[in-house]
């Protein structure tokens, strides 16, 4: 049986290394204390970090140093990837609200749903024009929502991370097409590694590319 193992952010109570190196706003770099606090925080095992405050010697602005793993917001950062991971597993956002409920942590579905729109963008935004020159294509049905969901997968087979990921059945040359059309242009690549199933050969021959492992360069797309 397999198993996956998630490393999920660190979230530490003070820091180490109390003084910040430069300022957040001027980016000097003297500065001195100016307070400190603790701060209550949502986390499944912090539930308060010590934070410091300084005060910029050369603009004069105070600003604060939070700890590891956590921010202005009241959730830590361990805490927001693990209600995102639970919603990619299918589970919906009142199901992760009740889930970390039974962790002693008060977190609203409301809440979960705008993590999840948040790291949406910010995905989209890194990988939206990253040049990628081969990509593996596979597809795969998973329980989610109460029956199985079609998935397919976009790998970049130069470095193995996951480039794109889509509720596509990859039986469907049309819809296939229209989801793997825009990639082709935004990423501009230019080979495509996928299995023998019919709906590749087909999609294939529109944008000249090969199927079974093969690597030949991509061409215009067709329509």
């Amino acid at each position: 049986m397999s198993i996956v193992v998630l490393k999920l952010p660190d979230v530490k109570r003070k820091r180490r290394e109390e003084r910040p190196k430069r300022c957040p706003y001027c980016k000097q770099e003297t500065f001195q204390r100016w307070g400190q606090f603790r701060k209550p925080v949502k986390d499944v095992h912090v539930r308060q970090v010590k934070v410091y405050r300084y005060r910029c010697c050369h603009s004069k602005r105070t600003f604060r140093h939070y700890p590891d793993g956590s921010s202005r917001a009241d959730q830590t950062e361990r805490l927001r990837l693990l209600a995102e991971v639970m919603w990619s597993l299918g589970l919906s956002h009142r199901s992760a609200s009740l889930i970390l409920a039974s962790l002693k942590v008060s977190i609203s579905s409301m809440t979960i749903w705008r993590n999840v729109q948040a790291e949406a963008q910010v995905q989209k935004k890194n990988r939206f024009w990253k040049p990628v020159r081969v990509v593996g294509l596979d597809g795969a049905y998973v329980l989610g929502w109460g029956e199985k969901q079609p998935v397919l997968v976009a790998v970049d087979l130069g470095t193995g991370e996951p480039l794109a990921l889509g509720y596509v059945n990859e039986h469907n040359p049309q819809a296939l097409q229209r989801w793997l059309a825009p990639l082709v242009q935004r990423h501009g690549l230019t080979v495509i590694v996928s299995d023998d199933l019919f709906s590749y050969k087909v999609v294939a021959e529109k944008l000249h590319t090969g199927t079974s492992g093969l690597s030949v360069p991509c061409a215009t797309l067709s329509g």
